[in-house]
């Protein structure tokens, strides 16, 4: 769903999305300002914490109306981790 409303919004300079990915934004970096000699990349999944939940979830329903994929995110934004399992699976609290 996301993917669908979303994806034609990117410019063609974003990469780690379907049909693009490591290569194709290295291929990218060479064609455009040739052989470099670093890069810097930046991990984000420890932002994810930081996100605005209830904030994002009303810019979604700006462009999606379909009340089972909202209450789907919801579960998936507000389920707990259980205390001591380490990279263990995320369940409903």
């Amino acid at each position: 769903v996301l993917e669908s409303i979303y994806d034609p919004e990117f410019p063609d300079t974003s990469h780690f999305r379907s049909g693009q990915g490591c290569h194709s934004v290295l291929r990218r970096i060479k064609e455009e300002w040739g052989i470099s000699r670093w890069f810097l990349e930046f991990d984000i999944r420890k932002c994810f914490h930081t996100i605005d939940r209830h904030r994002l979830i009303q810019i979604l329903k700006e462009e999606i109306d379909d009340p089972k994929f909202f209450y789907s995110i919801q579960k998936v934004f507000f389920a707990g981790r259980l205390v001591g399992v380490e990279r263990g699976p995320y369940y409903s609290v």
